[in-house]
């Protein structure tokens, strides 16, 4: 059985070569003619070279792309085991077998907001169901954050239910409604306790039962609350003339300080702050030492040069491939300010655009998308899909991967197909969506 992706206009489709599954039957027919909530749309697409079974996962992340970068929680661990269990009780409907799923986290796709979840069926997929949900719940388990009392025991829970001996979803289903019930019971204590101990220190600071006046205390708490409001006010007021005292004394401490530096000021004492140089500007000797003589030392710091404009104006002329793009006419030539070739460390991709910005590249994986809180920079275009195209570093190599877009990914002029992965040069030109960058 080989898998493969596909891109057809604005649809992505993962493909399926069943080879030799004894696919042809029922299940085919069944699937082919019915939409089954909860499994992959599924086509029976004839070929020169045999059959192949398509299943349309346009705008749908597999549970493995989503839980790569950050932890399940106990709530979405709920969603995923009941959105399970509900397929399977639709698929019986259908008189279908539930060892036809592809349970692999790579092949469980999953709304990345509401933990919906998408299943692959596969005609003539013979499986050991129990065993497959098993290995699925411990990848959770594992996906986990640890400090989570919550989700960490009821992963735990339901990973060690699977691994006892003739297990059923029943068996399941009951361990999810004692968890549920559990948590339901501690929020209620929790809230009853949380009463109690605001009642208690209610009535530390103001008594229980009815006051002598027959007022019951939470009138006497207002009362005070408005006399503290009064008494606060009245202090602004008296502090107000200390102020305003203290304001002009500020004053004419200021004026007399003025009037003194006026008298006594000399000439050549006045202390000079240093000028601060933008790191942008600092450009190390090793680069430059080729292009200019040796400076006479002078006691100045030897471990950074900085180009005067003659200077930086030859060096920008000189230096072959210089960047265009950050310099600064005068009237005594270009100015070189910064440098930002690819021997500064970090790449990034330049827009090509009048309405983009550059998307710095700082570390690796880098995905970019809109989703929140799944994206490593968050790209707000209607035409961006959620999880649109990820950067990769290999060694000294880069790779960019489609990440099952929607209006695809384009390297160098070439639209990749979804999922698909290639490498990324200096220079090359990526259009995501429709929005032009440069990988530099």
């Amino acid at each position: 059985m080989k898998i493969s992706y596909q891109r057809e206009f604005k649809y992505n489709y993962l493909i399926i070569d069943p080879e030799e599954l004894l696919w042809q039957g029922y299940e085919s027919q069944m699937l082919s003619k019915n939409q089954i909530e909860g499994i992959l749309r599924f086509q029976l697409r004839q070929k020169d070279d045999g059959v192949r079974f398509y299943y349309e996962i346009t705008s749908r992340q597999p549970a493995a792309r989503i839980l790569e970068s950050r932890s399940v929680r106990a709530d979405e661990i709920r969603r995923l085991v009941i959105g399970i269990f509900g397929v399977l009780e639709r698929m019986d409907v259908y008189l279908l077998r539930e060892g036809s799923i592809l349970l692999e986290p790579e092949y469980v796709y999953v709304d990345p907001d509401t933990f919906r979840i998408w299943l692959c069926l596969v005609p003539g997929l013979k499986r050991d169901f129990p065993e497959a949900f098993s290995r699925f719940l411990e990848y959770l388990l594992g996906s986990v954050d640890h400090q989570d009392k919550e989700s960490v025991v009821l992963a735990y829970g339901l990973y060690q239910e699977t691994r006892k001996e003739n297990y059923g979803l029943e068996d399941i289903k009951r361990l999810l409604q004692q968890e549920k019930g559990r948590n339901s019971q501690e929020a209620g204590n929790v809230t009853v306790q949380r009463n109690l101990e605001r009642e208690n220190r209610q009535n530390e600071e103001y008594g229980t039962g009815i006051c002598e006046d027959g007022k019951n205390w939470l009138d006497v708490w207002q009362n005070k609350d408005r006399k503290r409001e009064v008494q606060q006010k009245t202090e602004l007021r008296s502090y107000g003339s200390k102020i305003q005292l203290q304001e002009k004394a500020a004053k004419q401490k200021s004026l007399w300080k003025r009037w003194k530096n006026h008298i006594f000021h000399k000439p050549g004492k006045e202390e000079i702050s240093p000028a601060r140089v933008p790191k942008e500007m600092i450009i190390r000797e090793d680069r430059i030492s080729s292009w200019f003589p040796p400076a006479e030392e002078s006691g100045s710091d030897k471990g950074n040069t900085i180009l005067m404009a003659d200077q930086a104006a030859l060096y920008s002329s000189a230096k072959p491939g210089y960047n265009k793009e950050h310099q600064v006419q005068t009237g005594q030539g270009t100015v070189l300010l910064a440098d930002f070739s690819s021997e500064t460390g970090q790449r990034m991709l330049r827009t090509l655009g009048s309405d983009g910005e550059n998307i710095p590249l700082p570390y690796y994986p880098f995905i970019i998308g809109k989703q929140d809180n799944l994206v490593d920079y968050k790209l707000d275009r209607e035409t961006v899909s959620r999880l649109h195209v990820r950067i990769d570093q290999v060694g000294e190599a880069y790779r960019i991967k489609d990440l099952n877009s929607t209006n695809g990914t384009f390297l160098r002029g070439r639209l990749l197909e979804n999922n698909e992965e290639a490498e990324l040069h200096t220079g090359d030109e990526v259009c995501i969506a429709r929005y032009r960058y440069r990988f530099e």
